[in-house]
């Protein structure tokens, strides 16, 4: 019989951001997330030493897998801003890089911590964005508003407003956004 896989701090956070998905930041326990995973609550302290740590951990991973993934991702593509644009929003759609999104700003309704840290992470995606608009020659201001529909609607709404269509119309769509954004 082969040695049981242990599991490590971002199968945890996988599980508990799955949970707060699913069930809102009250519904993140400790127990229920080892029941899920099959494994002991000694597992879980393992990686934590509370469920306040695993909480600020889960804002952490957010940030870091959800944002800052898309960014260096969209850094590495090749080409000029346009590509790059273009890149985030595939990104975000291939990799459903925003399916926690609004789990996280409910959770920043009645949490401060949360709240600070959705803030800092939507202003993060806000410049980088903008910063794209800029290099593309657009005045800041023109930059900051086609910034912010593009973080606002391309990357954090598209999978609700467009979930009934294939992911090759969505691709399509989302190219003929930013040639639209760009111009």
């Amino acid at each position: 019989m082969p040695a049981k896989k242990s599991l490590t701090k971002d199968d945890w956070l996988r599980a508990a951001m799955e949970m707060l998905r699913t069930r809102g930041i009250g519904g993140v326990r400790v127990l229920p997330l080892a029941k899920k995973l099959r494994v002991s609550r000694g597992s879980f302290y393992w990686h934590f030493e509370n469920l306040q740590d695993l909480k600020d951990s889960m804002l952490d991973w957010w940030d870091r897998e959800m944002t800052d993934s898309v960014i260096e991702s969209a850094n590495s593509a090749q080409g000029g801003a346009q590509q790059r644009l273009l890149t985030v929003g595939e990104e975000v759609l291939r990799a459903d890089r925003n399916r926690y999104d609004l789990a996280v700003r409910s959770w920043a309704q009645g949490d401060k911590k949360a709240k600070r840290v959705v803030r800092r992470v939507l202003r993060k995606r806000l410049e980088y964005v903008t910063s794209l608009f800029r290099e593309a020659g657009f005045a800041p201001a023109e930059a900051r508003a086609r910034g912010e529909l593009m973080a606002v609607y391309i990357m954090m709404s598209e999978e609700a407003d467009f979930s009934d269509k294939s992911e090759g119309e969505r691709l399509r769509l989302l190219r003929r956004q930013v040639r639209s954004l760009m111009s």
